[in-house]
């Protein structure tokens, strides 16, 4: 979606230096250590950016969260999709719904909110303070042209979809 380089799928960014983290078993299996591993990478080689394609109800994994605010502290701009739970409200996905996280939505070509984007007030100040409102941003997240692996240009849809076109 973002570096594709297909002829058929050319991606929004083509020069766009990538690092792609793999966190993730082939069974979608996947471990604390790993993200937080990919997290001391990102501090360590002082990127400016860092895409979440990735999102779970999981908010009480504090060494993940903690992780998450020390790349903040370390001006790494965090972006992440906020989910695919909607239409239904307060179906946000952590690290998303932190505040200092950009969540991002999905739309479709008519510039409606996905029906599958996740939405709702973030939790993290309460209760001394209100809730946010999120996604903090959408971008296309539905029938996004993409390169597959084996070469070919196909269709994807989903927050994960648009959160690396922020």
């Amino acid at each position: 979606v973002v570096a594709g380089k297909h002829p058929d799928c050319h991606g929004f960014a083509e020069e766009a230096e990538i690092h792609t983290f793999r966190v993730f078993t082939q069974r979608q299996m996947s471990f604390t250590s790993w993200f937080l591993d990919a997290f001391n990478y990102a501090i360590q080689t002082r990127m400016n950016i860092l895409n979440l394609s990735i999102g779970g109800p999981d908010y009480r994994d504090q060494p993940f969260i903690d992780k998450v605010w020390e790349m903040s502290a370390n001006n790494i701009i965090v972006v992440s999709a906020i989910g695919n739970d909607g239409p239904l409200w307060g179906t946000l996905n952590n690290p998303a719904d932190q505040p200092d996280v950009i969540g991002v939505g999905g739309i479709d070509y008519k510039f409606n909110l996905a029906a599958f984007s996740s939405r709702g007030m973030t939790t993290w100040e309460l209760p001394a303070g209100y809730g946010r409102v999120k996604p903090d941003i959408v971008a296309y997240g539905k029938d996004v042209p993409g390169a597959s692996i084996p070469g070919a240009c196909r269709s994807l849809s989903g927050t994960s979809v648009a959160s690396p076109v922020v």
